[in-house]
């Protein structure tokens, strides 16, 4: 078990002054840490979704995604970040979250920004909630291929959940 799992709520602030770091990997760090405690970090976690560095914006979307669902909507709106690797913590985070995503994800099926909706089409095959199986259907038919390689994936995880 780390520190920051027992103490908590008090090492919130301590934390969030390292956010303000000039190095990256402090910032980076902090935004880990500040995930695994949850809840009173949801605010400066979301802060960090613009940090300069992607290596931060990583760690804080993959520190949302462990604090569930006062995240999702921050989260969704990184799905279409410019840094692949902030795209694909972003994915994850909601995938971890879960059933709470699952509405605002099916909305980004129909974002005109094709990452978007391939990131959105992957986190609902990390879901697998029942609800996205017609939308994905559509989503087979996108214009875009990477779109369509999303939900076809997708719905090969919940055919064979070892796959995922």
């Amino acid at each position: 078990m780390d520190k920051c799992d027992t103490i908590g709520e008090p090492a919130v602030k301590p934390l969030i002054r390292e956010l303000n770091d000039a190095d990256s990997d402090v910032r980076s760090n902090a935004a880990e840490a500040l995930g695994r405690i949850g809840e009173p970090a949801v605010k400066p976690l979301i802060r960090e979704l613009n940090d300069a560095d992607s290596d931060v914006r990583s760690n804080a979307a993959e520190a949302l995604g462990r604090i569930g669902e006062p995240a999702v909507k921050p989260l969704i709106r990184e799905l279409n970040d410019a840094d692949r690797g902030v795209r694909e913590s972003t994915t994850k985070a909601l995938g971890r979250i879960g059933e709470p995503a699952v509405k605002p994800l099916i909305r980004e099926l129909n974002d005109a920004d094709s990452d978007v909706r391939s990131n959105a089409a992957e986190a609902l095959g990390r879901i697998g909630d029942s609800r996205a199986v017609e939308p994905l259907e559509r989503a087979l038919n996108d214009a875009d291929s990477r779109v369509r390689k999303s939900a076809a994936e997708a719905s090969i995880r919940w055919v064979d959940p070892g796959k995922g």
